[in-house]
């Protein structure tokens, strides 16, 4: 049984960007093909906080390239990996957690088709051809592509050749797409690799979509789970993530976003989720256990990048259960591991001594996060500035306050 007004995705595509089609969430939709078929609910791109949901036309002309193995390996790979929802407010502290599986499922093949389709659709609103978007767009639904097996977790056992950025030319020959796409698409690797590391204005596009993707998806995930800042701002501007549809450039060459309040408000739900998640000591004390486990195997050769770079986290969480059997557990426990907070390197130092080594899990030097103060606005006379110039002292304070108070040494100790 299907419910809602029955309409066609033909009358939703729209011929500058006819792959990927934009849904309105403001009404019930019964979405059918061109058959009469109806669109199955896990076809679409759920994009909370935002007036539309996406479906991509896959089988269609650049989309199409989106399926490969290297691409469906992503969907294997957990956007978030062992981090947990932030422990609720006000709680003994005898209260314990434990989850039967990771928290959140959301995939970083959901987010790099997300990215790809939010891509597409702001570069053919601002005049560029199919043939000119094409070769970005590719870039930006593959800038995720050679993340590693139990992703950032595993990346820092070798972040010279398992990070994403730096393996990304490795993964696109090993699934001979840099040859395809320089012949059908004009693509170029040199470029490519500078645009994933955010150069250049094509590269700060991407670094901008890519901030906004995983933001709402995150936020979304988080605030359905627990209170707190993120679920209040989330109900507070309902269409926060449509900052991206105010993303405008200025003849082809820089971009700026023209509702300077909007983005404020995205840039304070991002904060909030660096703050509650990101950089949220208890939620992060999982989230070196891949690292602490393959790191050994992976100096001895037992597990390469190859492996790494070429399968997903259940196949990692198998093949540690052959080296590990009483490490992987099918319950996940973060109540096991405490953590504290120092100022400097030798007080998080002293402190380790102090316990002994046998109990620290793993340490860790956070440094607070980038604002997006400096992101690009347009004033009333059509200029471009950064936001910082716009609004206020007090939000400038708000935000990098936010940033500040995540800063810190940490260390990470199984408790007696």
């Amino acid at each position: 049984m299907y419910y809602g007004k029955k309409i066609s995705l033909q009358r939703l595509t729209n011929l500058h960007h006819p792959e990927v089609v934009l849904i309105p969430r403001n009404e019930l939709l019964w979405v059918v093909d061109d058959i009469g078929e109806p669109i199955f609910l896990l076809q679409i791109i759920r994009f909370p906080f935002s007036s539309y949901d996406i479906y991509i036309k896959h089988e269609e002309r650049l989309f199409r390239e989106f399926n490969s193995p290297a691409f469906s390996r992503l969907g294997g790979i957990m956007q978030l990996g062992y981090l947990v929802p932030p422990r609720p407010k006000g709680l003994d502290d005898e209260i314990k957690f434990s989850y039967t599986t990771t928290p959140f499922h959301h995939t970083r093949f959901l987010h790099s088709m997300l990215v790809a389709a939010i891509y597409e659709v702001v570069l053919a609103r601002n005049g560029f051809s199919e043939k000119e978007r094409a070769k970005y767009v590719l870039i930006a639904g593959a800038h995720d592509i050679a993340t590693p097996a139990g992703g950032d977790s595993v990346k820092r056992v070798d972040s010279k050749n398992l990070h994403e950025e730096n393996a990304f030319s490795w993964v696109l020959d090993h699934y001979d797409l840099t040859k395809r796409w320089k012949k059908l698409y004009g693509f170029n690797i040199h470029k490519a690799k500078k645009i994933i590391k955010n150069k250049g204005v094509f590269g700060r596009l991407l670094e901008v979509v890519d901030r906004i993707c995983y933001t709402g998806v995150d936020c979304f995930a988080v605030g359905s789970i627990r209170d707190g800042n993120i679920r209040k701002h989330c109900l507070e501007n309902p269409l926060v993530m449509d900052v991206w549809q105010d993303i405008r450039f200025i003849d082809k060459q820089d971009f700026g976003f023209s509702n300077p309040e909007r983005l404020f408000k995205f840039l304070m739900l991002r904060a909030f989720e660096h703050k509650e998640l990101l950089k949220n000591p208890y939620s992060r004390i999982l989230d070196f256990f891949f690292k602490r486990l393959v790191a050994p195997l992976y100096k001895r050769g037992v597990i390469t990048k190859e492996d790494l770079l070429t399968h997903g986290d259940d196949w990692l969480t198998i093949f540690l259960e052959k080296h590990y059997p009483k490490e992987i557990k099918p319950i996940l426990e973060p109540e096991d591991i405490s953590w504290k907070k120092f100022d400097s390197k030798k007080t998080q130092r002293d402190f380790c001594n102090k316990i002994g080594k046998n109990r620290i899990d793993h340490i860790e030097h956070l440094i607070g996060f980038e604002t997006g103060l400096e992101y690009k606005v347009f004033t009333e006379n059509n200029n471009l500035v950064p936001l910082r110039k716009v609004i206020g002292s007090e939000k400038i304070d708000l935000l990098e306050k936010i940033s500040e108070s995540t800063r810190g040494y940490y260390v990470y100790y199984r408790n007696i």
